[in-house]
């Protein structure tokens, strides 16, 4: 059985993540096109290697981050890591990812609504998103009741020009 808990160094160490499948195959991803975004074929496999693992793990488990995981029998299936700090009236969701075979489990959907509550604790307006832009992330977010925004922010959206820049706005 699948357990969402807060981070802690009870249930989690910088070796957590070690033995996570972050792999995802991407057939299909979102570019503006005239003005629009189209679906475009762009096959290629997102993955990371044991250094991105552990410096995931040191970002997540850092003071700046409110993180919860995903746990099958202590180990990390999934997570959601949000920075405490907001942006304006933003909560950033910086990094969400379930664990390529747990997907499809419901387990992005109890993290995302984990995201929700604590954009609400904070009294932000919206949970702010920078996301992957392929086509099943995309997906996911908008199930969620993300949508594409006009007026990003800038530095984040500078830092990865092909993700699609969303929110979910939170009815308080």
């Amino acid at each position: 059985m699948i357990r969402i808990e807060l981070l802690s160094k009870t249930n989690f160490h910088l070796e957590s993540l070690d033995s996570y499948n972050r792999k995802q195959f991407v057939n299909k991803v979102y570019r503006r096109i005239d003005g629009e975004y189209k679906l475009v074929d762009c096959n290629y496999v997102e993955d990371w290697d044991l250094d991105e693992k552990r410096l995931i793990a040191r970002r997540i488990s850092s003071d700046d981050y409110i993180t919860y995981l995903a746990l099958e029998n202590d180990k990390v299936v999934g997570f959601i890591g949000l920075l405490k700090k907001l942006n304006g009236s933003y909560m950033i969701l910086d990094m969400m990812h379930v664990s390529n075979e747990y997907r499809g489990q419901g387990i992005g959907r109890s993290l995302f609504e984990k995201g929700i509550e604590e954009a609400r604790k904070a009294q932000a307006k919206a949970l702010y998103i920078s996301a992957c832009s392929s086509e099943e992330t995309i997906a996911f977010y908008k199930a969620m009741g993300c949508f594409l925004i006009d007026n990003p922010i800038k530095e984040i959206a500078d830092k990865e020009p092909f993700d699609l820049q969303m929110i979910c706005s939170l009815k308080q």
